[in-house]
Protein backbone atom coordinates (compact mmCIF):
# COMPACT_ATOMS: atom_id res chain seq x y z
CA UNK A 1 0.00 0.00 0.00
CA UNK A 2 2.84 2.36 0.88
CA UNK A 3 4.58 1.64 -2.45
CA UNK A 4 1.37 2.43 -4.30
CA UNK A 5 1.11 5.73 -2.44
CA UNK A 6 4.70 6.64 -3.24
CA UNK A 7 4.20 5.79 -6.91
CA UNK A 8 1.07 7.96 -7.07
CA UNK A 9 2.99 10.84 -5.51
CA UNK A 10 5.76 10.53 -8.10
CA UNK A 11 3.25 10.47 -10.94
CA UNK A 12 1.45 13.46 -9.44
CA UNK A 13 4.72 15.41 -9.29
CA UNK A 14 5.42 14.56 -12.92
CA UNK A 15 2.05 15.75 -14.15
CA UNK A 16 2.31 18.84 -11.95
CA UNK A 17 5.68 19.78 -13.49
CA UNK A 18 4.34 19.25 -16.98
CA UNK A 19 1.24 21.29 -16.25
CA UNK A 20 3.24 24.05 -14.56
CA UNK A 21 5.23 24.46 -17.78
CA UNK A 22 2.04 24.64 -19.82
CA UNK A 23 0.50 27.17 -17.46
CA UNK A 24 3.65 29.28 -17.67
CA UNK A 25 3.39 29.29 -21.48
CA UNK A 26 -0.26 30.33 -21.31
CA UNK A 27 0.54 33.10 -18.82
CA UNK A 28 3.25 34.50 -21.12
CA UNK A 29 0.85 34.56 -24.06
CA UNK A 30 -1.78 36.25 -21.91
CA UNK A 31 0.70 38.89 -20.78
CA UNK A 32 1.64 39.58 -24.41
CA UNK A 33 -2.02 40.10 -25.28
CA UNK A 34 -2.54 42.43 -22.33
CA UNK A 35 0.39 44.61 -23.43
CA UNK A 36 -0.94 44.75 -26.99
CA UNK A 37 -4.32 45.87 -25.75
CA UNK A 38 -2.84 48.52 -23.46
CA UNK A 39 -0.65 49.87 -26.28
CA UNK A 40 -3.67 50.06 -28.55
CA UNK A 41 -5.60 52.01 -25.93
CA UNK A 42 -2.71 54.44 -25.45
CA UNK A 43 -2.59 55.12 -29.18
CA UNK A 44 -6.34 55.74 -29.27
CA UNK A 45 -6.16 58.07 -26.25
CA UNK A 46 -3.24 59.95 -27.78
CA UNK A 47 -5.25 60.46 -30.96
CA UNK A 48 -8.23 61.71 -28.95
CA UNK A 49 -5.99 64.18 -27.13
CA UNK A 50 -4.61 65.48 -30.43
CA UNK A 51 -8.11 65.82 -31.86
CA UNK A 52 -9.26 67.65 -28.73
CA UNK A 53 -6.45 70.16 -29.11
CA UNK A 54 -7.34 70.74 -32.76
CA UNK A 55 -10.97 71.38 -31.83
CA UNK A 56 -9.96 73.90 -29.20
CA UNK A 57 -7.75 75.68 -31.74
CA UNK A 58 -10.73 76.06 -34.04
CA UNK A 59 -12.85 77.60 -31.27
CA UNK A 60 -10.53 80.39 -30.28
CA UNK A 61 -8.05 82.60 -32.12
CA UNK A 62 -5.25 82.06 -29.68
CA UNK A 63 -4.58 79.38 -27.08
CA UNK A 64 -1.58 79.52 -24.82
CA UNK A 65 0.88 76.67 -24.64
CA UNK A 66 -0.25 75.87 -21.11
CA UNK A 67 -3.86 75.50 -22.19
CA UNK A 68 -3.07 73.17 -25.06
CA UNK A 69 -0.70 70.88 -23.22
CA UNK A 70 -2.58 67.77 -22.17
CA UNK A 71 -0.32 65.28 -20.39
CA UNK A 72 -0.93 61.97 -22.07
CA UNK A 73 0.04 59.91 -19.02
CA UNK A 74 -2.34 61.80 -16.69
CA UNK A 75 -5.25 61.29 -19.05
CA UNK A 76 -4.44 57.64 -19.43
CA UNK A 77 -4.64 57.14 -15.68
CA UNK A 78 -8.37 57.98 -15.87
CA UNK A 79 -9.01 55.49 -18.66
CA UNK A 80 -10.34 52.10 -17.74
CA UNK A 81 -8.63 49.42 -19.76
CA UNK A 82 -11.12 46.84 -20.93
CA UNK A 83 -9.35 43.60 -20.22
CA UNK A 84 -12.33 41.70 -18.80
CA UNK A 85 -11.68 38.63 -20.91
CA UNK A 86 -8.02 38.55 -19.95
CA UNK A 87 -8.82 38.99 -16.24
CA UNK A 88 -11.22 36.05 -16.33
CA UNK A 89 -8.58 33.85 -17.93
CA UNK A 90 -6.06 34.95 -15.29
CA UNK A 91 -8.51 33.91 -12.57
CA UNK A 92 -8.84 30.47 -14.14
CA UNK A 93 -5.06 30.14 -14.36
CA UNK A 94 -4.82 30.94 -10.64
CA UNK A 95 -7.51 28.35 -9.89
CA UNK A 96 -5.46 25.78 -11.78
CA UNK A 97 -2.37 26.72 -9.74
CA UNK A 98 -4.30 26.21 -6.50
CA UNK A 99 -5.68 22.92 -7.70
CA UNK A 100 -2.25 21.62 -8.62
CA UNK A 101 -0.73 22.57 -5.28
CA UNK A 102 -3.55 21.00 -3.24
CA UNK A 103 -5.46 18.25 -5.05
CA UNK A 104 -2.48 16.45 -6.55
CA UNK A 105 -1.22 15.67 -3.06
CA UNK A 106 -3.84 12.94 -2.86
CA UNK A 107 -2.28 9.51 -3.07
CA UNK A 108 -4.72 6.98 -4.56
CA UNK A 109 -4.39 6.16 -8.26
CA UNK A 110 -8.10 6.55 -9.04
CA UNK A 111 -8.08 10.12 -7.78
CA UNK A 112 -4.95 10.82 -9.82
CA UNK A 113 -6.57 9.54 -13.00
CA UNK A 114 -9.59 11.77 -12.47
CA UNK A 115 -7.36 14.75 -11.73
CA UNK A 116 -5.26 14.18 -14.84
CA UNK A 117 -8.38 14.08 -17.00
CA UNK A 118 -9.70 17.27 -15.37
CA UNK A 119 -6.37 19.09 -15.81
CA UNK A 120 -6.15 18.18 -19.49
CA UNK A 121 -9.69 19.37 -20.17
CA UNK A 122 -9.09 22.65 -18.32
CA UNK A 123 -5.86 23.32 -20.21
CA UNK A 124 -7.66 22.78 -23.51
CA UNK A 125 -10.41 25.23 -22.47
CA UNK A 126 -7.86 27.83 -21.36
CA UNK A 127 -6.02 27.49 -24.67
CA UNK A 128 -9.29 28.07 -26.56
CA UNK A 129 -10.12 31.15 -24.50
CA UNK A 130 -6.67 32.66 -25.00
CA UNK A 131 -6.82 32.03 -28.75
CA UNK A 132 -10.27 33.64 -28.84
CA UNK A 133 -9.05 36.66 -26.89
CA UNK A 134 -6.05 36.94 -29.22
CA UNK A 135 -8.40 37.03 -32.21
CA UNK A 136 -10.43 39.87 -30.68
CA UNK A 137 -7.35 41.92 -29.81
CA UNK A 138 -5.72 41.43 -33.21
CA UNK A 139 -8.90 42.66 -34.89
CA UNK A 140 -8.63 45.84 -32.83
CA UNK A 141 -5.04 46.45 -33.87
CA UNK A 142 -4.42 48.82 -36.77
CA UNK A 143 -2.63 47.51 -39.88
CA UNK A 144 0.51 49.32 -38.71
CA UNK A 145 0.32 47.68 -35.26
CA UNK A 146 0.18 44.30 -36.95
CA UNK A 147 3.07 45.20 -39.24
CA UNK A 148 5.21 46.04 -36.21
CA UNK A 149 4.69 42.55 -34.82
CA UNK A 150 6.30 41.03 -37.91
CA UNK A 151 8.63 43.88 -38.84
CA UNK A 152 9.83 45.54 -35.60
CA UNK A 153 12.67 47.20 -37.54
CA UNK A 154 10.14 49.70 -38.91
CA UNK A 155 10.56 51.72 -35.72
CA UNK A 156 14.14 50.89 -34.77
CA UNK A 157 16.51 53.89 -35.14
CA UNK A 158 19.33 51.72 -36.47
CA UNK A 159 17.19 50.85 -39.48
CA UNK A 160 16.50 54.44 -40.52
CA UNK A 161 18.47 53.79 -43.70
CA UNK A 162 15.58 51.56 -44.84
CA UNK A 163 13.58 54.73 -45.52
CA UNK A 164 16.09 55.75 -48.19
CA UNK A 165 16.27 54.16 -51.65
CA UNK A 166 19.65 52.51 -52.33
CA UNK A 167 21.30 53.45 -55.60
CA UNK A 168 20.32 50.86 -58.24
CA UNK A 169 23.50 51.30 -60.26
CA UNK A 170 26.13 51.60 -57.55
CA UNK A 171 24.57 49.19 -55.03
CA UNK A 172 22.34 46.76 -56.94
CA UNK A 173 22.44 44.11 -54.19
CA UNK A 174 21.40 46.61 -51.52
CA UNK A 175 18.57 47.86 -53.74
CA UNK A 176 17.31 44.33 -54.37
CA UNK A 177 17.39 43.51 -50.67
CA UNK A 178 15.62 46.78 -49.83
CA UNK A 179 12.96 46.17 -52.47
CA UNK A 180 12.36 42.61 -51.26
CA UNK A 181 11.89 43.62 -47.64
CA UNK A 182 9.56 46.51 -48.43
CA UNK A 183 7.64 44.33 -50.88
CA UNK A 184 6.76 42.04 -47.98
CA UNK A 185 5.70 45.02 -45.87
CA UNK A 186 3.43 46.46 -48.57
CA UNK A 187 1.91 43.05 -49.29
CA UNK A 188 1.12 42.47 -45.59
CA UNK A 189 -0.17 46.02 -45.19
CA UNK A 190 -2.79 45.34 -47.86
CA UNK A 191 -3.64 42.02 -46.22
CA UNK A 192 -4.01 43.45 -42.70
CA UNK A 193 -6.04 46.42 -43.93
CA UNK A 194 -8.15 44.08 -46.11
CA UNK A 195 -7.45 46.21 -49.17
CA UNK A 196 -7.52 44.67 -52.62
CA UNK A 197 -6.68 47.87 -54.49
CA UNK A 198 -4.06 50.31 -53.23
CA UNK A 199 -4.05 53.97 -54.29
CA UNK A 200 -0.40 55.02 -54.25
CA UNK A 201 -1.22 58.64 -53.45
CA UNK A 202 -3.06 57.55 -50.30
CA UNK A 203 0.00 55.65 -49.13
CA UNK A 204 1.98 58.90 -49.06
CA UNK A 205 0.28 59.81 -45.77
CA UNK A 206 0.11 56.31 -44.27
CA UNK A 207 2.79 55.08 -41.87
CA UNK A 208 5.29 53.55 -42.39
CA UNK A 209 5.32 54.72 -46.03
CA UNK A 210 4.99 58.39 -45.06
CA UNK A 211 8.50 58.19 -43.56
CA UNK A 212 10.25 57.73 -46.92
CA UNK A 213 12.56 60.54 -48.03
CA UNK A 214 11.25 60.22 -51.58
CA UNK A 215 7.78 58.76 -51.01
CA UNK A 216 6.56 58.77 -54.60
CA UNK A 217 9.57 56.96 -56.06
CA UNK A 218 9.98 54.59 -53.10
CA UNK A 219 6.38 53.39 -53.14
CA UNK A 220 6.46 53.02 -56.92
CA UNK A 221 9.62 50.84 -56.71
CA UNK A 222 8.05 48.64 -54.03
CA UNK A 223 4.80 48.26 -55.97
CA UNK A 224 6.79 47.29 -59.07
CA UNK A 225 8.39 44.49 -57.06
CA UNK A 226 4.96 42.99 -56.27
CA UNK A 227 4.03 43.20 -59.96
CA UNK A 228 7.27 41.43 -60.96
CA UNK A 229 6.55 38.71 -58.38
CA UNK A 230 3.01 38.36 -59.78
CA UNK A 231 1.55 39.36 -56.42
CA UNK A 232 0.15 42.57 -57.84
CA UNK A 233 -1.05 44.12 -61.08
CA UNK A 234 -1.22 47.70 -62.29
CA UNK A 235 -4.83 48.54 -63.12
CA UNK A 236 -4.26 52.01 -64.63
CA UNK A 237 -1.92 53.26 -67.34
CA UNK A 238 -0.66 55.95 -64.97
CA UNK A 239 0.32 53.18 -62.53
CA UNK A 240 -1.25 55.01 -59.63
CA UNK A 241 -3.38 52.05 -58.54
CA UNK A 242 -2.31 48.48 -57.95
CA UNK A 243 -4.37 45.34 -57.37
CA UNK A 244 -2.77 43.22 -54.62
CA UNK A 245 -3.42 39.47 -54.72
CA UNK A 246 -2.90 38.48 -51.09
CA UNK A 247 -5.21 35.56 -51.88
CA UNK A 248 -5.60 33.97 -55.30
CA UNK A 249 -8.93 34.09 -57.10
CA UNK A 250 -9.14 30.31 -56.66
CA UNK A 251 -8.96 30.68 -52.86
CA UNK A 252 -11.53 33.48 -52.89
CA UNK A 253 -13.77 31.28 -55.06
CA UNK A 254 -13.61 28.48 -52.47
CA UNK A 255 -14.37 30.89 -49.62
CA UNK A 256 -17.35 32.43 -51.41
CA UNK A 257 -18.71 28.99 -52.28
CA UNK A 258 -18.31 27.79 -48.67
CA UNK A 259 -20.04 30.93 -47.40
CA UNK A 260 -22.94 30.52 -49.85
CA UNK A 261 -23.23 26.82 -49.02
CA UNK A 262 -23.21 27.49 -45.27
CA UNK A 263 -25.80 30.27 -45.60
CA UNK A 264 -28.01 28.01 -47.72
CA UNK A 265 -28.14 30.43 -50.65
CA UNK A 266 -30.57 28.67 -52.98
CA UNK A 267 -31.53 31.74 -55.00
CA UNK A 268 -29.09 33.31 -57.47
CA UNK A 269 -26.46 35.35 -55.61
CA UNK A 270 -26.07 38.91 -56.77
CA UNK A 271 -22.90 40.95 -56.24
CA UNK A 272 -24.65 43.29 -53.80
CA UNK A 273 -25.34 40.28 -51.53
CA UNK A 274 -21.63 39.55 -51.40
CA UNK A 275 -21.02 43.23 -50.60
CA UNK A 276 -23.44 42.95 -47.66
CA UNK A 277 -21.92 39.71 -46.34
CA UNK A 278 -19.32 41.57 -44.24
CA UNK A 279 -16.57 39.11 -45.18
CA UNK A 280 -13.02 39.65 -46.43
CA UNK A 281 -14.21 38.92 -49.96
CA UNK A 282 -17.01 41.52 -49.71
CA UNK A 283 -14.74 44.32 -50.95
CA UNK A 284 -13.34 42.43 -53.94
CA UNK A 285 -13.52 44.40 -57.21
CA UNK A 286 -16.58 43.67 -59.33
CA UNK A 287 -14.39 42.35 -62.14
CA UNK A 288 -12.83 39.80 -59.77
CA UNK A 289 -16.23 38.64 -58.50
CA UNK A 290 -17.33 38.02 -62.08
CA UNK A 291 -14.14 36.01 -62.69
CA UNK A 292 -14.82 34.03 -59.51
CA UNK A 293 -18.36 33.24 -60.67
CA UNK A 294 -16.89 31.88 -63.91
CA UNK A 295 -14.30 29.83 -61.99
CA UNK A 296 -17.02 28.24 -59.87
CA UNK A 297 -19.06 27.60 -63.01
CA UNK A 298 -16.11 25.73 -64.62
CA UNK A 299 -15.63 23.69 -61.44
CA UNK A 300 -19.24 22.58 -61.59
CA UNK A 301 -20.13 24.24 -58.31
CA UNK A 302 -22.96 26.23 -59.82
CA UNK A 303 -24.06 28.23 -62.81
CA UNK A 304 -23.53 31.82 -63.95
CA UNK A 305 -26.82 33.42 -64.96
CA UNK A 306 -28.04 36.85 -66.01
CA UNK A 307 -31.02 38.48 -64.36
CA UNK A 308 -33.81 40.20 -66.27
CA UNK A 309 -32.10 43.56 -65.82
CA UNK A 310 -28.82 42.21 -67.23
CA UNK A 311 -26.95 41.77 -63.94
CA UNK A 312 -24.63 38.80 -63.46
CA UNK A 313 -25.52 36.38 -60.67
CA UNK A 314 -24.40 32.95 -59.53
CA UNK A 315 -26.58 30.05 -58.48
CA UNK A 316 -24.63 27.52 -56.45
CA UNK A 317 -25.16 23.78 -56.67
CA UNK A 318 -25.94 22.27 -53.28
CA UNK A 319 -24.35 18.83 -53.05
Amino acid sequence: MEKQKERAKEVSKEIKQKTDNELLRLRKELERLKKLKEEKLKEEQKLKNEQKIEVEKDKVEYITQEETEIPIDENLSDVKIDITGIEKIEEKLSEMDDFLSKELERIDQNTYDKNAEYIESQLIELEKEIVGEAGLIEKELSPYDQLLENYPWLEEPRYEYMYQIPNKTKNPDDFESWQNEWGKVLFDYARYAILHILYLTKLYSEIPFSKFENRKQAIKEIANKLVLDQLGEWITKKQDRIRIYWKTLEIWADEIYDWAHEMGKLDPILIYEIRDADQEFSSLPKEDLEKIFNLLNKEGKGKVIKTDDGKIAFKIRIE
